[in-house]
Formats: C-alpha cells, structure tokens, sequence
C-alpha cells in the first residue's frame, strides 16, 4: 500500500472515532482569540495557549483549511482565523516589538477583511455578523488598548470569539458557516490514484510545517508546473495533473498526517534531522493503540528501569512467538513507518517501512541484541537517536546535534525496521570521532561491534572481553590498553600514549607500536620498583601484555594498516582489556554468566 493511501486509510478511522476534523476543516495551533459582542466592539484579546508545560503552548483547534494556494510571498486570506498580520493588521518587527507595517501587515488585513464581507454579506448567523462589523470597524493602531494585549500573540494564529448577549463560543464552529461558498472547487475531474474513483484533482497538495521552519509539501510540482513546457510538465499535464490525487484524498492523508505530526502527539519521533510518524493498522481499535504505543515506547525508550525491562520482555515474546502476552500485542497487526526530512523545496521520503508488529518487534531486539556489550553502557534498551550522538562533534562535552550527518538518521532507522545491515557511513562516523577526541565509550564500542558483526551475520566481536580470540585487530586494541592501563598506573603525565598514538596504532600498528613497547618497557620497569599498591597494577598489566602477545606471535610482522572494521575491531578490543582492569573478579564472573538478553538492566 502506498504512503498516500495508508494515511487516506488511517484518516478514515480517526474520522470514525471523532479524532480527525470533518472536510474542509484542519486542526491548527491556535494561541488567542478575539472576544467580541454581538455589534461587533472587541471586548478583550483572550489568551488560549495551554499552560501544562515550562511555557505556555498554543491548543490545537478544528478550524477551517488554510488556504491551498497560499505561497511564498503571495497574500492569501484564510477564513475565521489567520495570523495576526491577516486577522488583526498587526505583526512584529525585528525586535519583536509591534509594528504595522512589517510583514505586510496593512495588505493582508485589507485581503482578510475584504473576504469575510463579501462571504458574511448574506448571513444571518449573529455570531458571524458580529465578526463581519468587527473587521468592518476594525482599527489596527488600537491594539494595544485592547485588555489583554500582549506582544506575545503577535505572528500567532488568532481566533474570533463572542461572549455577550447569550451567546458564547467560537465563530469558526457555528453550523451556518457550512453555507457559505468558502472554497469553490473549479478542479477538473479524472480518476484518483488514491481512492481509484473519479473525482474532482486538487491542483496543489497540503503542506506541513512541523518538519522544518518552512511549509513544505511531500507531492509537489513546482518547477515550471504552470507551463507545458515546463521541467515539471509532462505530456501537457501541469501541476497536480502529473499525478491526479483527488481534493477529498488529499485532504484526508493531509489531515491524518498532520495529526501524527502535531505538537504533544505520541507517535512521531525526531531522530537527527529525520521526523518519524509511525501508527498501526487493526480490525481492533485497542490492538491498533496498544502497537502504537510499543512502538513508541520502542524507538524512544522510558528512563525507569521497570518500564525499560517490561517493553523488552514484552516486544521478546512477539518477536518469538510466546505463548501468555498481552493478547492486544497482534504480531498481524499492520505497521506503518515514514520518516520525512526537510529538503529545499519540498519534503524528502528518507524512508518508508510498511509491514507487520511482529516483523517489527523481532527486528528491533535484533538491533538491541546486535548493540549488546559487556560493560553494559546503558540500563536499558537505548534509543536509536541517542547512539546518532556518538558521531557529533563535541563543544564543551556535550555533542552538536547540527554536526549529525543529515542522511544518517534515515539510514539508521531503515535499516533497524528492516534488519538489513548498518550503514557503513554509522561505522565510519564513530571512528572518526574517537580518532579525534580519543573517547573510546561503551556506546561507541556496541555500534562498531554492532555494524561489523551485522554486516558480516556472524558474531566476528564478541560480547565481552574474549581472552582467546586471536583477530589481531582486536588483540592489537587489547594491547594497547595494556599499554595505557601501565602508563596511568605508574605516573600522571599531561599528554598520554593515549592522546598521542590513538589514532596512529589504529591505522597503522607496525609503525606505531614498536615504538608503545619501547614506552610500556619503561612504565613496567617503573613499576616493578614500587612499593605501592602501583606494583599490584604493574602486574596486572604485565600479565595481560604477555598474554596478547603470545596471541599475537610476539608481535612479529604486525599489520602495516588496518582498514575500517579491522579498526573498529581494535576499539572493541581496547573498550573490553581497558574495563576489565578495573573489574572485579566476581563482577566479570557475574557478568560472563548472564544470557546476553539479560545485559540490558
């Protein structure tokens, strides 16, 4: 099923349940209204933005459609509400201060104005005659001495309200306006590809602005579409013709989008500059809910622990077919996952994954048992956005989100719905930023085991300290630790073979460690002449030294250069010796024991 019609689908059942606005409606942020009399006087500017949060937030309202063709510089009047510059001729200037004239402020209001008198001309709705003499009377230089003037709803959407003479409530919800000739269909008529019936096309597709600053569209022909001869022309079809969606279908996978994308909605997901809307699909509409939250709780994993065991324990069961789960865990039920990213002009499909509950519960403990690790660098199942961290570029300590290649997200997320390998490009990343800030972390070491083994469907890493594997890559990282670990114990210095020859003996072991076993000679030498428990440290590494070398031959004919998963393997390698030296003998021995399913606590 396509993308389109999926979300046509799911509009049809929020529309069943009341969740989704009827035609010619969508639901918009709105954050103040104007309270009115019934001649029209404005009473007081009414605050409407919800203060359950830090700050205060606009509400979501069913108001209607803002208008199609309203682009770039173009001044197109919405109906009913509008940001301030429409409904009210006031904006804010670069101080975000009141002004008049900034964004256009004067011709807009003109254009709003001008359209609510010719379509209120004929009502007699009192509340929708009272806006009429509002915006007919309306002065925007007075503002400020309306109650409730605040700088703050400035370039907000603004309602109309009336509160007087008996009558209370908004105007955009008044039965009288589904008279009024709002929006005129002139479209022609072909058959949809959504819906497959004949219908009215829509000529321009909805927009969505929650994914970037910008309003974008996901279909779009824009690029000389008016003329024939355009590049966006095909065959003398413009615009929406290219690709005829009708205006009822476009309307519903606009909506329905548009909900999954809202502000406070439970099913959408930022992973890098990737926006991911997810939802199920069932004959029950609790089976339906219940996978939407799994999935959420899946691709962003609660903080407490108990939360953290139960959504594996239970996406376990799924993905293997066990018996006593909870029985509105549908492995058939049907699973829908986009991820959108903002693009120039429109709005770039990073990837699409439509599929079952059950492919997708088995796919994403795979990717958690792939990223298992001992020591454990997290108590529970980690999310897919925060391992995107451990490719950004450190200020301070804390990662640069911007740095995050944009693509990576979308790579990461295709390939863990899908169980296909990780992008090379995710390896690479993590390698490159230990190589530049020497950070050798747990979470770092799971992606390069996890990329590696994935790619290679065999465990080539293992997933703690293995003391007889012989991959002289990984015994090269052990080594190295060794190394580091008899450095640090015999003396502080203020730069370290670590700081220094990290990055060199990772990419080319024959030229940097003769060089490392010079040094360790020195450090061992040292320490072997101390009375200090610095002599119990010496011995712990001059015991693992020997060992790994004896696995390495003697370190005779050491690789001249070690390509990427060789390098990875050597980080692992480093992450495992390095935190074995500070383990205790129980601690290891209780870790080797537990079932790699159980490492995530």
């Amino acid at each position: 099923m396509t993308i389109l019609a999926s979300l046509a689908r799911l509009y049809d059942r929020m529309a069943e349940k009341g969740e989704a606005p009827r035609p010619g409606f969508s639901t918009e942020n709105i954050s103040f209204a104007v309270v009115l009399d019934t001649d029209g006087t404005p009473l007081r500017l009414a605050d409407k933005r919800s203060l359950a949060g830090k700050k205060p937030a606009p509400v979501p309202m069913a108001v209607p459609e803002p208008p199609k063709d309203r682009r770039g510089l173009k001044i197109v009047p919405g109906f009913l509400w509008d940001p301030s510059p429409y409904s009210l001729g006031v904006s804010a200037n670069s101080e975000k201060k009141l002004s008049l004239t900034s964004d256009n402020a004067h011709e807009k209001f003109s254009a709003f104005r001008e359209k609510h008198l010719d379509l209120l001309k004929d009502t007699d709705d009192l509340v929708l005659l009272s806006v009429a003499k509002f915006l007919e009377n309306w002065k925007p230089a007075e503002i400020e001495r309306l109650p409730g003037f605040s700088p703050e709803l400035l370039k907000t959407n603004i309602v109309f309200e009336i509160d007087a003479g008996g009558e209370r409530g908004f105007a955009h919800e008044r039965a009288a306006i589904r008279k009024l000739p709002i929006a005129v269909s002139d479209a022609h008529t072909a058959t949809c590809l959504v819906y497959g019936e004949i219908a009215p096309i829509t000529r321009l597709h909805p927009m969505f602005g929650s994914i970037s600053d910008k309003q974008a569209a996901i279909v779009s022909f824009n690029i000389g579409s008016k003329d024939e001869r355009g590049a966006a022309s095909s065959y003398g079809k413009t615009q929406g013709d290219n690709a005829p969606v009708s205006e009822a279908a476009a309307f519903a996978y606009g909506t329905a989008l548009n909900a999954l994308l809202a502000r406070g909605s439970t099913r959408n997901i930022r992973i890098a500059d990737t926006t991911v809307a997810f939802w199920a699909e069932a004959p029950d509409p609790e089976v339906a809910n219940m996978c939407d939250i799994m999935m959420g709780d899946a691709l962003n994993p609660r903080d407490e622990m108990d939360a953290r065991n139960e959504l594996r324990a239970a996406l376990q069961n799924v993905a293997e077919g066990r018996a006593g789960g909870d029985p509105r865990l549908d492995p058939q039920a049907r699973v829908y996952m986009l991820g959108l990213a903002p693009n120039a002009a429109r709005l770039s499909v990073r990837f699409w994954y439509p599929g079952t509950f059950g492919d997708f519960a088995r796919n994403v403990t795979q990717f958690w048992d792939d990223l298992s690790i001992l020591p454990a660098p997290w108590k529970g199942p980690p999310a897919v956005w925060s391992l995107l961290y451990e490719t950004a570029l450190r200020v301070g300590g804390r990662p640069k989100p911007e740095t995050i290649s944009p693509l990576l997200g979308g790579q990461v997320m295709r390939a863990v719905l899908t169980g296909q390998p990780l992008p090379r490009m995710l390896l690479s990343a993590v390698i490159g930023r230990i190589r530049a800030d020497g950070d050798i972390n747990g979470r770092r070491a799971a992606i390069c085991k996890a990329v590696i083994n994935r790619a290679s469907k065999q465990e080539g890493i293992p997933v703690s300290l293995d003391p007889d594997n012989t991959n002289p890559a990984y015994c090269l990282g052990r080594l190295f630790a060794a190394y580091a670990y008899a450095e640090q114990s015999y003396a502080k210095r203020n730069a370290t073979i670590r700081d220094k020859y990290l990055a060199g003996a990772s990419a080319n072991p024959a030229r940097v460690f003769p060089l490392l076993m010079r040094g360790y000679e020195h450090n061992r030498s040292g320490l072997m002449k101390v009375t200090d428990q610095r002599r119990g440290s010496g011995v712990k590494a001059d015991r693992a030294v020997s060992a790994i070398l004896e696995l390495l031959d003697g370190a005779q004919d050491l690789p001249t250069s070690l390509n990427m998963d060789d390098q990875g393997k050597f980080f692992v390698g480093f992450y495992h010796q390095w935190n074995a030296f500070f383990q205790k003998p129980e601690e290891a021995a209780d870790a080797a024991a537990d079932p790699i399913l159980e490492n995530f606590e």
